[in-house]
């Protein structure tokens, strides 16, 4: 899976072990863990949700029982969370703890770094489905069908990724609950066909829920190559990665948050940030880039966006400008649960029942995260507020308690939707720079003029 979402917990008193965990940078920021020389201090740990406890490594030196107590006692509490029992001096173990007789994911004997573990965590993680091993389903070609709409994904078709065959079964929608497969998995995908339906005005093709996270898979692992490889063009590097992103954002917006999704998303945030902080090092345009890509989905757009932004305010952390990226992600996702064929459209455009809508989303949006749990505190803060300003002449939308990761992601959002979606120039970024970027705090503002290449008195 490439990257965690959450944290690990490792349970052990041995600290030259610990001291070794703690010198692999690399694998700690891709793994992030909490340690806890105690079981007491463990439980601490476990009872916060914001922590997002995924796994947990217990020593064997915790405890009279090694081990086994405190495995009972978290499987009371969370029946679901892996348990790797460790043993340092296995020669001084009970054999039935060395048999693994008491209901432990494994016994690891004398680990010495924390890659031992971090393998460990990707066997457990890693889905035993591949996006290869789609097979035909079984309703018919190129006749009309019901499906539950709610069970199928779409993905844009200007940016579906084109194969020698289909790995998956694709469907156009005609209406609510009606769709024509127009692909069994195994099928030659052909340009022309892409190209047949696009030029008939379709502009999204559907998955299946299980097909599109295999889907997901597909993208990931294309664009992780692409970010390797120095012979591919930045804006062909960027078009992957937001594709990723596009269509990890329509999976949380269609089907919800996950576990899995949430490590995906992990992932889409950490290419981002690589990206970005590699045509920084390289001094490219990013307003160029911005300029050459259609970043059409939203979401994922403005979690790029902030990304930028954050780096160039300051936020020089992979971890902060993670932070930032998953609560960009996440900023619209009450909007589409209230309304998931919700539209972008002017705000004066609006009905007044998308004006409620509107209205709703931010609070509504906030209260699912929290319900989900296992969000930093600001993430909620930011979907709950990023349509308040420090600035501006609308009281109902100005507060002095907006936090730099708000007024970012409500920055970026403005600017996706007022200045990129609808096509770029410069009458619109001078114009984006006078009003709207006048409600932000100086920080924000003089990051995207710097971003925007534009010199207007800030």
């Amino acid at each position: 899976m490439g990257v965690f979402y959450g944290k690990v917990l490792v349970i052990d008193n041995n600290l030259k072990f610990i001291d070794a965990i703690k010198s692999e940078d690399k694998l700690v920021h891709e793994f992030p863990c909490l340690f806890a020389k105690t079981y007491l201090e463990a439980a601490q740990f476990l009872k916060q949700p914001k922590h997002n406890i995924r796994i947990i490594f217990l020593s064997t030196n915790i405890g009279v029982s090694h081990g086994v107590e405190e495995l009972k006692s978290i499987k009371a509490d969370k029946p679901l969370l892996p348990v790797f029992l460790v043993t340092h001096h296995p020669e001084r173990e009970p054999k039935e703890i060395l048999a693994n007789e008491f209901g432990f994911n494994k016994v690891l004997r004398k680990p010495k770094t924390y890659s031992v573990f971090t393998q460990e965590i990707e066997d457990l993680l890693k889905s035993n489905a591949s996006w290869s091993d789609s097979q035909a389903s079984k309703e018919a070609k190129d006749v009309e069908i019901d499906l539950i709409a709610e069970e199928y994904v779409p993905t844009l078709l200007a940016d579906f990724i084109l194969t020698p065959k289909s790995f998956f079964n694709i469907y156009i929608k005609l209406g609510q609950s009606k769709f024509i497969k127009i692909l069994n998995a195994g099928d030659p995908l052909q340009s022309d066909l892409i190209r047949s339906y696009n030029e008939r005005g379709v502009t999204h093709l559907y998955i299946s829920i299980a097909e599109h996270e295999k889907y997901i898979r597909f993208c990931s692992e294309m664009s992780g190559k692409s970010l390797v490889l120095d012979d591919i063009p930045t804006s062909k590097k960027m078009h992957n990665v937001l594709n990723f992103g596009a269509n990890i954002a329509q999976s949380l917006i269609h089907t919800g948050i996950s576990e899995e999704k949430l490590d995906f998303a992990n992932t889409f945030l950490s290419q981002s940030v690589g990206l970005i902080k590699a045509m920084k090092m390289k001094n490219e345009s990013l307003k160029k880039f911005i300029d050459s890509i259609e970043m059409r989905e939203h979401c994922a757009a403005v979690s790029f966006l902030s990304g930028i932004i954050a780096n160039e305010v300051g936020m020089e952390s992979i971890k902060s400008i993670k932070i930032v990226g998953i609560a960009a992600l996440l900023h619209d996702i009450g909007l589409y649960d209230l309304d998931p064929d919700f539209k972008e459209e002017e705000l004066e455009h609006f009905s007044e029942e998308q004006k409620k809508i509107f209205d709703q989303h931010q609070k509504h949006g906030g209260e699912l995260l929290r319900k989900c749990g296992g969000f930093e505190e600001v993430i909620y803060q930011a979907v709950e507020g990023h349509h308040m300003r420090r600035r501006g002449s609308d009281p109902s939308r100005r507060s002095s308690n907006v936090n730099m990761v708000t007024e970012i992601i409500g920055a970026a959002d403005e600017l996706h939707n007022i200045v990129i979606s609808r096509h770029l120039s410069d009458n619109k970024i001078n114009q984006f720079a006078k009003s709207n970027l006048k409600n932000y705090s100086l920080p924000i503002e003089k990051a995207i003029l710097k971003i925007l290449q534009i010199n207007i008195a800030a």
